[in-house]
């Protein structure tokens, strides 16, 4: 029970939660009504989806191992608490998981993109999973390139879900479709948010762990520019995010969407205010962690307001 409960921990399910609910949401809260709407109907039937769903969690699980893998000297210092590889499950152990996750995601996601006829999509996964071993490797230790990296691959696992749509994939004409259009729309801003709220927490993760990161050697912002460098440049993308959320509730407001823009305002806007507000006055490690909690909460805050395309269309 030990070592299963340390191999949970060490493929961060909470975070594989998010991307599993992120990608669900999006194919059956706006994808599925939004087609249905338009007398059309999704191009992955409910096992294709969850094929693909499950290839890309299980993907990014493989992609955690390995971080953790090739992290152990900074999570000594950082987090020696946290620690499981080496204490509870061996480095052997962790590449063979690694290992074999990747190939198993790999494989699913070559499977459903045959099923749709597509099957060069199925280089998605391989192009992720290469990115997550050389973030892992090489980028995660230069200015900016890892953050930037990660940032991509969670909008990514927001976007692969409309690769899967024939609105987008079959031809120009099909995109540029009132339908394609409009799929194109909603899948961009959520994948522009979950960029930018990602990276907000990827430069806050690394103020956070700024000592171990530094003993290894690691180049990140706040060691490389500066705490301060770094703090302005989360403060610019929560003003980016601003104005993003704002612009959606233009664009809403239109449509009489009252309740998405107070469900918009409440549980997003003004948290990303409070995040700013406490982000000004942090300089210590649990500081930085509090923060990260907090944007955390955004992300799946941002993420359940899908529900509303559901309820409104």
């Amino acid at each position: 029970m030990k070592l299963l409960t340390a191999f949970f921990k060490l493929i961060r399910y909470p975070n594989l939660l998010y991307i599993g609910l992120t990608q669900f949401l999006l194919q059956y809260c706006v994808v599925a009504p939004l087609l249905q709407h338009n007398g059309e109907s999704p191009s992955l039937p409910p096992l294709s989806f969850f094929l693909l769903s499950f290839s890309t969690v299980v993907i990014a699980a493989a992609g955690y191992i390995i971080n953790d893998y090739f992290d152990i000297n900074i999570d000594i210092i950082n987090k020696p608490d946290k620690m499981v590889l080496d204490k509870i499950i061996n480095r052997r152990w962790a590449m063979a998981w690694h290992t074999i996750l990747n190939m198993a995601g790999v494989s699913i996601g070559f499977i459903v993109a045959w099923r749709i006829g597509q099957i060069y999509l199925g280089f998605t996964q391989v192009f992720c999973s290469l990115l997550l071993w050389f973030y892992s490797t090489s980028f995660k230790r230069q200015v900016l390139i890892g953050n930037v990296l990660i940032s991509l691959l969670t909008a990514l696992a927001v976007v692969v879900v409309g690769f899967y749509e024939k609105q987008i994939y079959e031809s120009f004409e099909a995109i540029m479709s009132p339908v394609g259009r409009k799929l194109i729309q909603i899948i961009g801003v959520y994948a522009l948010f979950a960029f930018m709220i990602s990276l907000v927490r990827e430069i806050v993760k690394d103020l956070e762990d700024m000592i171990g990161d530094s003993k290894d050697g690691c180049r990140t912002i706040p060691i490389v520019w500066g705490v301060e460098p770094a703090k302005r440049l989360c403060y610019g993308l929560l003003l980016a995010l601003q104005i993003l959320i704002l612009l959606t509730e233009i664009r809403i407001a239109l449509l009489g969407w009252y309740g998405a823009i107070i469900y918009l305002l409440l549980l997003v806007q003004i948290p990303c205010l409070y995040i700013y507000l406490q982000l000004k006055k942090a300089h210590m490690p649990e500081h930085y962690h509090k923060v990260s909690s907090l944007v955390k909460l955004i992300m799946l805050t941002g993420i359940l307001s899908m529900i509303f395309f559901k309820i409104m269309l």
